[in-house]
């Protein structure tokens, strides 16, 4: 049967180097956010912040709550995995839409808000909060879109609180137990 672990977190909590520690043991990940830089591409060409929160919200207001999983799901179904990691799963109807494919376990990225802020100001990504205010903001517009409900009903959790090879190898060690848990 085929596993699939729906990484979810708030931003900056951890969730892209959790992929890429996945992706070096050789996991396939698939990027929710990928998907919906991929329409904005489509529709205007090039990439802002803006654009890509609109399209966010758009594309579930007329598609429904599962439109962006479903299309991760097109990139999924051809492909040959055994176990995968979908990042930045927001929704418990997105988590049911991904056990059309396979046994779905959550895994819930933590980190304080401060932390998650410090890390954000240090990344410096276009659209990235640029006081504390705008990503409390920020973090209210995500968990409109029932982002707390899977945390709050995530499998594991892996708490970011501190040095960065401390969390890679936390991830790392949940990652391979879950992988090697194929049922």
């Amino acid at each position: 049967m085929r596993k699939l672990i729906c990484l979810t977190g708030m931003p900056g909590a951890g969730k892209t180097v959790v992929a890429e520690v996945a992706r070096s043991i050789g996991l396939k990940v698939y990027s929710m956010g990928d998907i919906v830089r991929e329409e904005v591409l489509k529709e205007k060409g090039g990439l802002s912040w803006e654009d890509i929160k609109r399209v966010m919200f758009e594309l579930r207001e007329k598609e429904g709550p599962r439109a962006i999983a479903k299309r991760v799901l097109r990139y999924m179904i051809n492909e040959n995995w055994n176990v995968a990691v979908v990042e930045g799963v927001r929704s418990l109807d997105e988590v049911e839409e991904f056990k059309s494919v396979g046994k779905v376990i959550i895994l819930a990225i933590h980190s304080s808000p401060i932390d998650r802020y410090m890390r954000l100001k240090k990344r410096a990504r276009e659209g990235d909060p640029r006081s504390f205010e705008e990503m409390r903001e920020r973090d209210l517009k995500e968990l409109s879109l029932g982002l707390g409900n899977v945390i709050a009903l995530a499998d594991y959790v892996i708490v970011n609180d501190g040095g960065l090879e401390e969390f890679k190898n936390k991830a790392r060690k949940v990652l391979l137990n879950l992988s090697f848990d194929v049922e």
